[in-house]
Order: structure tokens, then C-alpha cells, then sequence
């Protein structure tokens, strides 16, 4: 019966308008089966007129708006083509709830008038309702109203196992209530006819068959994502929340226990190493225990300043970098000289000038590294030169500065290297967090549930600076750190004079930097120099501009470390959107869409 009407619909004398794109005759044939189940034969004969084309597309909606909670869906499966001089070569793509048919082939083009046939089988299109009668129904938007082209005759035929019990057929833009020009029932079959539909013009069949007769399979409803009701506080969802955050936070808790934890030695000394020989038993130092220090009067086995404040915070930040200029200036590689102001206005500046190397004084890597950065082959440099230009270098002092501990035995692995690993591992937690939460959102009210490991991720992500591990070696080290810590925080100056020492000062006053304890320190030394004015001989290698001395030391030394710091870390800038009861109309039902050629 198909093939009768595809023959009628080619062969039946039409004038169309020579050389214009249309559709001659759009020719529909609906099957409804007894279980709901809707099979649709479409007929094209489209005339692409003297422009040539590879073919033409068929867009069909799958899913629509339903109401202000759902969307329904009408599945399209079993798609079929054929064609009638013309390619029918077939492209099926779903996208965002439309299918869409392409038809031709991309390296081919045909002109004049050719017949295309579809085929598809569509789940959900019919309905049941109780008002205003009761009954099943077929709404169907036949031929989609956003084609392209004119289309200037339809029929729509539509057939089921009883006869309808009442039809009525639309046509004109969406939302017209125009009737059809003609329908008719002929036993179980349906017939409607439209002539000369603009483009962007449809027509929608509406059909009611007994409920005993014709099952209903619609609506298939799938719920649209909401917000609201995806993160509802049910108490479903806040219990599955509630006892997955406490897995997430117990399993944090866990990492930092097996971990986050500094080894020590058991039963020695604080700040003793097992001797040669002697069992190495080692333990994660317990929670919330204070580390046991013994006051040290000088750097424990000569650790450096920049090593001192690795050690303490796990990080080599630039203070560690900026406290070793300060060192090495105290040890006699440079000599730091704050240059005058021209203007008020004008920054502070200072003038770094290399000296040579102490007899028998040796330098650690990263020390090396520091003064070649700093210097290149030059001699002298101002520190406001190094702005935007030392970057580079200062990521490698700090590595090898990490390195150093690395090398002591302190960690087992760099601290950077444990945080960086950490983030990533937080952030892909996060990730997989939001991923959960985002699925849950699109198809459940359960959306809460998939917080607990977004906040997961969050808290390794802060948590990730407490990740680096001290050795049983470097617990011990740390111990003694505080341990001259101390010693720097409750010096007095009777002390200092009575060991004979004014120097030391200047050499421990990178130590202070690092500890934060400089200004504590400045004031020892100022009560020195108050009685012995001979004491600033020491400080031979910081220089003021005219008018400065001794007493403005501690001052000029701390603005200097704090401008070095900002210079050093200093970067130039870019480096790095029911058809029935009055309420049917064009365009209403499943179906629709339309076309157009490629």
C-alpha cells in the first residue's frame, strides 16, 4: 500500500515552478500497532531545482519539553533509506535530543527532481487519556514544520488495527489550529490531505482509538536535571552523604597517620643518632607530641641557614635564599653596600659586590649556584638589575637547596615533590568528586552524595603541605635546630662578650632571619655596640650611603632581604555560553522537525 501511494504521490500531475527548490509531494504513512508501537514510511519527492546538491537531510525531534519537570522521549531506531536517482548513501546522527538524516553522497551533486524514501520505528507516541473521553492517542507532527522549501502537496495516511474513533488534522506554522483541506476514514485508515505549505509550514494528524484496542506506550518521560531537586535534603540523601564523608574523612585521616608522620629513633637522646653498631629501631613520632630540644650554642654540624629553614618548614621558600645572601655576605663572598637616595621617592637600591672566596671556606651547591646567578662573570651588580631576570635561577637554588636535604638523609624525598604529588592526587579526587556529583545530578536526587568526595579532595589539597616526612635523621637534625633556635631567641649580650665573640653576630644573622628572631638578634647586637663601638668592625661587609651606621644595621639589613626577596621571585608579566478538546495545532505531538538540502 506504501509503494501505491509513493507511485501516486511521483506520477500525479503538479505545475511546480520550474528551477525552484521544493518538495513536490511529501507522502506519510503511519503504522500503529496494537501494543503502541508507531512504524513511519515517509516519500519525498524533492526537487532541488538547477542548483546542484549533494542530497537532503530529514532532522526529527527524539526528546521534547513535557512539562516544567520532564522531558519526553521518542526513541527512533531501525532507520532506512532508499532513493531514486539519486545517492542514498546515509548519515544517522543524534545531538542534543534531535536525529538527524543526511542523505547524498559529500563528493556528488544532483540537480532536478529525485524520490527519497525513510523508514523508522518511533517508541512512546501514544498516549492515554481520560479527558475528554477515554481513550488512546496518536499526536503526530507528519511531516515537521522547519523545512526549508515549500512543499507543495501532502498526504497522511494512517493505519491501526481499529478504526479511529476521531481524527482531526492541523497545518500551518507552529501553533496554527488551521484544519487540513481533507480527512477521511475508510475502515481502519486514515487519510489527510494539505496543499501548498510554506516553508517552515507542517502538518500534525491527531487520531483516538479505543484504549482496549490500541495500548498505550507513551509518555516515556526522563526527568530534566534540577538543581533543586538533585541536591534535595531527603533523608535518603543525607544519610548515604553523611556516612560517606565520614569514609572520606577517616581515610584522610588514615593517608597522614601512614604517611604524613615523622620517623624517630627509639630510646635515644633527642637529636642523637644511633652509633655504629648500635640496633636502628625507628617509630612514627606520636601525635600531638612536642619535639624534646637541648640548647645548642653554635649551627649543628655547620648546617646552613637555608638548610635550617628547609628543615623547619619543609619548603625552600625565598627567605631561605635570601637569609644564605646574608650568610655568604657574613662569610665573606660579597659585600653588600646600600646605595644612596637621589630623590625621596626613589626605591632603595644596593650594590652586591663579589669578593674572593675565603681561604679553606667551602660552598654548598646551591650556595655556588646563588652567587653565579647573581653575578654571571660580572663582578659587581645593583639588585634592582636582577628584577624580572632571576627567576630562573631562583627555582634552581631552591631545587638544589632540597636537594641538600635529599643528600643529609633529612627525607626520603623532596618535600616539593611529595606536595606537588599530593595536589595532583587532590585534584584528581576533586575531579572524579565533581564527575560523581554531575551524574548524580543528571539522573538521580542524590546529588549530595557526591559532596563528601569533592570536600575529600579539598581537604588533601590543604592538607598536602603537612604530607612531606622527616627521617628518623631529620627529626633528630630538627631537634637540634630548635635546639640553637632557642639559643638565638634567649641570648643575651653579657653572653656574647663573655665567649669573645662579636662576629658571631654577623654570623649567626642569617640563622635569625630564618627563624624570624632578627630583630630579637638586632637588639643583642645593639647593646654590644652601645659598649664597644669597636664592635662594628665586624660588619665590615654592609655598607651604608653617607650618614649611616652602625645602629641602622638591623634595619637596613631586614629591608634589604625583604626587597632581594621580591626581586628575586619577580616575573616578567605573561611568562607563563491531547490534540483534542480545542488545545491541538500545527506542530503539536511527536514527529516534526523537517529538513532541508546539502
Amino acid at each position: 500500500m506504501a509503494f501505491a501511494l509513493a507511485a501516486l504521490v511521483s506520477t500525479a500531475p503538479v505545475q511546480p515552478a520550474p528551477g525552484i527548490e521544493q518538495i513536490r509531494a511529501y507522502a506519510v504513512d503511519l503504522s500503529v500497532g496494537y501494543n503502541g508501537s508507531l512504524h513511519v514510511h515517509e516519500t519525498i519527492n524533492y526537487d532541488f531545482g538547477l542548483t546542484p546538491h549533494h542530497g537532503i537531510f530529514r532532522d526529527i525531534p527524539e526528546t521534547v519539553r513535557y512539562d516544567d519537570t520532564y522531558d519526553r522521549r521518542y526513541p527512533i531506531n531501525n532507520v532506512t533509506v532508499t532513493a531514486t536517482g539519486a545517492s542514498a548513501e546515509t548519515k544517522v546522527e543524534h545531538d542534543s535530543g534531535l536525529l538527524r538524516i543526511r542523505i547524498g553522497d559529500p563528493d556528488a551533486t544532483v540537480t532536478g527532481a529525485h524520490i527519497y524514501t525513510i523508514d523508522y520505528d518511533v517508541a512512546g507516541a501514544v498516549d492515554r487519556f481520560a479527558q475528554p473521553f477515554d481513550h488512546t492517542e496518536l499526536n503526530w507532527n507528519a511531516t515537521g514544520d522547519e523545512w526549508e522549501v515549500p512543499i507543495d502537496r501532502v498526504v497522511v495516511r494512517v493505519s491501526a488495527p481499529v478504526a479511529p474513533t476521531q481524527t482531526a488534522c492541523f497545518s500551518g506554522t507552529y501553533g496554527s489550529s488551521l484544519p487540513c483541506s481533507s480527512n477521511a476514514v475508510a475502515s481502519t485508515t486514515a487519510t489527510f490531505r494539505q496543499r501548498d505549505l510554506a516553508p517552515e509550514q507542517g502538518v500534525t494528524v491527531v487520531l483516538a482509538y479505543p484504549p482496549g484496542d490500541v495500548r498505550s506506550d507513551g509518555p516515556i518521560l526522563h526527568e530534566r536535571p534540577s538543581l533543586r531537586r538533585a541536591f534535595a535534603a531527603t533523608p535518603l540523601s543525607l544519610s548515604l552523604a553523611g556516612a560517606l564523608l565520614l569514609v572520606v574523612l577517616l581515610g584522610i585521616g588514615r593517608v597522614y597517620w601512614a604517611r604524613g608522620r615523622d620517623r624517630r629513633y627509639v630510646g635515644q637522646v633527642p637529636g642523637l643518632t644511633p652509633a655504629p653498631g648500635q640496633p636502628v629501631v625507628e617509630e612514627p613520632v606520636p601525635l600531638f607530641e612536642g619535639v624534646p630540644t637541648v640548647l645548642e650554642f653554635q649551627p649543628p654540624d655547620g648546617i646552613r641557614p637555608g638548610q635550617c629553614g628547609t628543615l623547619l618548614d619543609e619548603s625552600a621558600d625565598t627567605l631561605d635564599v635570601t637569609a644564605t645572601i646574608v650568610d655568604l655576605a657574613a662569610r665573606g663572598h660579597l659585600r653588600i653596600e646600600e646605595l644612596p637616595h637621589e630623590h625621596f621617592w626613589q626605591h632603595r637600591d644596593w650594590r652586591l659586590t663579589r669578593l674572593d672566596p675565603p681561604a679553606g671556606e667551602s660552598l654548598q651547591p646551591y650556595e655556588t649556584r646563588l652567587l653565579d646567578g647573581i653575578f654571571g662573570v660580572a663582578s659587581a651588580v645593583q639588585l634592582s638589575s636582577l628584577r624580572n631576570r632571576f627567576y630562573r635561577d631562583l627555582s634552581v637554588v631552591r631545587g638544589q637547596l632540597y636537594d641538600t636535604t635529599i643528600a643529609a638523609g633529612w627525607f626520603r624525598r623532596r618535600p616539593d615533590d611529595v606536595r606537588a604529588q599530593w595536589k595532583g592526587i587532590a585534584i584528581g579526587v576533586i575531579a572524579a568528586g565533581a564527575g560523581l556529583t554531575y551524574l548524580l545530578y543528571r539522573s538521580t536526587h542524590l546529588a549530595l552524595v557526591g559532596l563528601p568526595v569533592i570536600l575529600g579532595g579539598v581537604s588533601l589539597l590543604a592538607m598536602r603541605g603537612m604530607m612531606p616526612a622527616r627521617t628518623a635523621s631529620g627529626a633528630a637534625m630538627l631537634s637540634r635546630v630548635r635546639g640553637f633556635r632557642r639559643y638565638i631567641e634567649t641570648a643575651e649580650a653579657e653572653q656574647l662578650r663573655a665567649e669573645e665573640r662579636a662576629e658571631v653576630f654577623t654570623r649567626y644573622l642569617g640563622y635569625a632571619i630564618v627563624f624570624g628572631l632578627a630583630e630579637k638578634w638586632a637588639s643583642v647586637f645593639e647593646q654590644l655596640a652601645a659598649s664597644d663601638p669597636s664592635i662594628g668592625s665586624a660588619v665590615g661587609w654592609y655598607a651604608g650611603p653617607p650618614g649611616w651606621n652602625i645602629g641602622y644595621l638591623t634595619g637596613s639589613v631586614s629591608q634589604f632581604a625583604t626587597a632581594a626577596g621580591g626581586t628575586f621571585a619577580s616575573q616578567p608579566s605573561g611568562t607563563g555560553s491531547s490534540g483534542f478538546g480545542g488545545r491541538g495545532f500545527s506542530g503539536g505531538g511527536g514527529g516534526g522537525g523537517g529538513g532541508g538540502s546539502w
